[in-house]
């Protein structure tokens, strides 16, 4: 899903129009029939994977290396697993791993890349004139790109790079999509929690390296449901999208961070606060308006 970013300046007035009765009136019902339309939709046959990467003789390259060469390897994996899957995100997660996540229609597109990945790492890097031959060992989780539970996905890849590790060979789990009663369940939720005021801003600073100052900040929603405490992201921003809510959700954003960037200029911080917006609602003219 893209996303845009709108940026508020101390110095900005914004107005929003209050939203139309015809907005509002958006009943539970009528967003439990568009979630259930959607996952009744099996024509996309989009898969999610998300595969973790392990250097497999990192404490025997620590030996033959050093400490401070051998911590250049991971972004020496990190930067070849990249050329190999242009289109995958790929991160570096610590001294020994990267993680890349990639959709496909094919299921079996997890096992072509690993054996993409595998070919390439045949080819030994050049360190300081040494030849330097990593090997990687694989953990990988594949689900449905509907009603996905990002971080089951997640979870699973750990646990399959957990198996990998002792079974001496690549190891994929397969994740369930979340069932449709739950994913109806969370947009009810989400839609009186946004009524509620349930919803809550948190806001990442962005410091300035050379003056080491915090100069702006990125507005991040969070949600503490009365029930299950403080839900992240991963857990019901697919849903707002899914379900018709990410318009409500969005504006009740830029209302917060515009009232919490009054509260700090009046405090004598002069921040420029980042709110992040579904590409989707650039489109929507409705929304356009209200924002």
């Amino acid at each position: 899903m893209a996303h845009a970013r709108l940026i508020l300046s101390s110095n900005l007035m914004a107005y929003l129009e209050p939203m139309t009765v015809a907005h509002r009136s958006e009943t539970v019902e009528m967003l439990a029939s568009r979630a259930k339309t959607g996952a009744q939709r099996t024509t996309d046959p989009a898969f999610r994977f998300q595969l973790i990467a392990e250097i497999a003789n990192f404490t025997e390259l620590r030996r033959r290396l050093g400490c401070a060469r051998a911590e250049l390897l991971v972004g020496l994996v990190a930067d070849r697993v990249a050329r190999v899957l242009p289109t995958a995100s790929v991160a570096v997660l610590g001294r020994t791993q990267i993680a890349s996540g990639f959709r496909d229609g094919d299921r079996a597109a997890v096992d072509r890349n690993i054996v993409a990945i595998e070919k390439a790492f045949e080819q030994a890097f050049i360190l300081d004139d040494q030849q330097v031959t990593i090997r990687l060992t694989f953990g990988a989780a594949a689900a449905p790109a509907a009603n996905l539970d990002e971080v089951a996905l997640i979870e699973e890849a750990e646990n399959a790079l957990a198996e990998a590790r002792t079974a001496y060979h690549t190891v994929t789990h397969a994740v369930a999509p979340r069932s449709t009663l739950d994913v109806l369940q969370v947009a009810r939720d989400l839609d009186q929690a946004i009524d509620r005021d349930e919803l809550v801003l948190h806001y990442q600073p962005k410091v300035h390296v050379r003056h080491q100052e915090i100069r702006s900040a990125e507005a991040l929603v969070r949600w503490h449901h009365p029930e299950r405490g403080l839900v992240m992201p991963n857990d019901f921003i697919s849903v707002a999208e899914e379900c018709m809510l990410i318009d409500r959700m969005t504006l009740w954003t830029i209302r917060r961070a515009i009232e919490d960037q009054r509260t700090l200029a009046a405090r004598g911080h002069d921040l420029r606060l980042f709110i992040n917006i579904a590409g989707q609602l650039l489109a929507d003219s409705a929304f356009v308006r209200a924002a």
